[in-house]
């Protein structure tokens, strides 16, 4: 009897254990703005990719990463596109990535509601890591989950060097994750 009832408390115990679930990005895009002299240059990618691991109900152990190609940037402008890739020296660096830690002040993500939370991690730009804590909106939608930041950050902590080019540039990320 005393090992029957073992087993119960053990099955029950697992069955209110819910377990953190892949997510691969279905689909998404990445935007910058930038001012060099006094022209403001913005542009955009649709080659994001996010493979994150979390559980909608508990987010407290989220964890992956979120990467931009960096050479499919566009501005609308070849010779610009060819210095940008120049300065973020892409043939080298192909990519930005964040590599998520934590997110912060939600513990779980509900059905239907856009929710405001930060995300904080390590971001990797041309080959140097710094800490980065950026804004995210959130929307759970059955097993997808639309995910939106923008933020900002001074392009020479990242060793991008561009004559006349601004000390701040804003990005936005915007992709939609499934579960697998």
């Amino acid at each position: 009897m005393k090992r029957f009832v073992q087993v119960i408390v053990m099955g029950t115990l697992l069955n209110c254990v819910v377990w953190a679930v892949p997510f691969k990005a279905s689909s998404g895009t990445a935007t910058f703005d930038y001012r060099v002299l006094i022209v403001g240059v913005q542009g955009k990618t649709p080659q994001v990719k996010a493979d994150l691991s979390f559980n909608p109900d508990d987010l407290s152990a989220a964890s992956g990463t979120v990467s931009v190609d960096m050479a499919s940037l566009k501005t609308g402008n070849t010779l610009r596109d060819s210095h940008m890739r120049g300065a973020l020296n892409t043939e080298q660096f192909k990519e930005a990535v964040f590599k998520l830690e934590k997110v912060q002040g939600l513990g779980q993500l509900p059905e239907g509601q856009q929710v405001s939370s930060t995300a904080s991690g390590q971001f990797t730009l041309r080959g140097v890591t710094k800490p980065l804590s950026a804004p995210i909106k959130l929307t759970r939608r059955g097993n997808t989950v639309e995910v939106a930041t923008q933020f900002k950050f001074d392009p020479r902590s990242f060793e991008v060097n561009y004559p006349g080019g601004s000390s701040s540039i804003a990005v936005g990320v915007q992709f939609v994750v499934t579960g697998e």
